[in-house]
């Protein structure tokens, strides 16, 4: 997040932290304080600063190549990072698939499937975020899989401050995309971009994130506000995998 800046404090606010306890001013930016029964006082945790999150980097064109496979090769990054051992191809050959084009004329819905075909020997497009979430959820136990597409930004930025990378849906120059089509479907009219693309948000500073790519890039810097709207125009699509608790680790162990 954008570290703000104090310009003028007034006299008033001077006299009220010069009563503050030391152990409540002096901390660190990551650090949660606690609620005292002394002052009744509840401080919020102030979020970080920057994160940058070492999350194994995955190629989809690595052989066997997965052209139009970003979304599974991300996810498989996310799943690999929680101790997951899963390729990028089991999950697209785990991944429901929808055809382009029904016998009606109607057209296939990502978020129902993978659109087309995810190798690229065929023609196709996408998935969007319910398909990856449900199949993550086939490695991980469902309660850890947070599927938060809709929210704003700041569920990204509040994932990262506790330690998970996430899957979400931009484009491929991180830039809103001016040629948007809407396709009609089975289950009614969806937005599609020809330049959609998936990657793993990694981290953040004042002014850029950064994102492992699934075309070979690792903590990638992407500028912040371009990237951000790009995200909110394909829908601001994200999914992370929270922390589990002893029981859901040995759940994931047996599974």
């Amino acid at each position: 997040m954008i570290k703000g800046r104090i310009n003028h404090i007034s006299l008033f606010s001077c006299i009220l932290i010069s009563l503050m306890p030391l152990s409540l001013i002096r901390r660190d930016s990551d650090e949660t304080e606690e609620a005292t029964a002394e002052s009744g006082m509840i401080l919020r945790s102030v979020p970080s600063v920057a994160v940058r999150l070492d999350v194994p980097l995955l190629n989809q064109l690595d052989p066997p190549a997965l052209l139009l496979g970003c979304e599974v090769t991300s996810l498989a990054m996310i799943l690999q990072y929680n101790g997951v051992t899963v390729t990028k191809n089991e999950l697209a050959d785990r991944l429901p698939v929808v055809p382009i084009y029904y016998e009606n004329g109607l057209q296939g819905n990502p978020n129902e499937g993978f659109v087309g075909d995810v190798t690229g020997s065929d023609y196709g497009f996408c998935v969007y975020h319910g398909p990856i979430a449900s199949l993550a959820s086939e490695y991980i136990p469902s309660a850890r899989v947070e599927d938060v597409s809709g929210q704003d930004f700041t569920s990204v930025i509040s994932a990262l401050d506790r330690g998970f990378p996430v899957w979400v849906v931009t484009t491929t120059t991180f830039l809103p995309d001016d040629a948007l089509e809407v396709w009609q479907t089975p289950t009614g009219p969806v937005n599609i971009s020809y330049i959609m693309h998936s990657v793993v948000v990694v981290g953040y500073d004042a002014d850029s994130l950064y994102i492992n790519n699934p075309y070979g890039q690792k903590d990638q810097k992407v500028d912040r506000r371009n990237f951000i709207l790009a995200w909110e125009q394909m829908g601001k699509q994200a999914i992370y995998i929270a922390a589990g608790t002893p029981d859901q680790a040995e759940m994931q162990t047996t599974e």
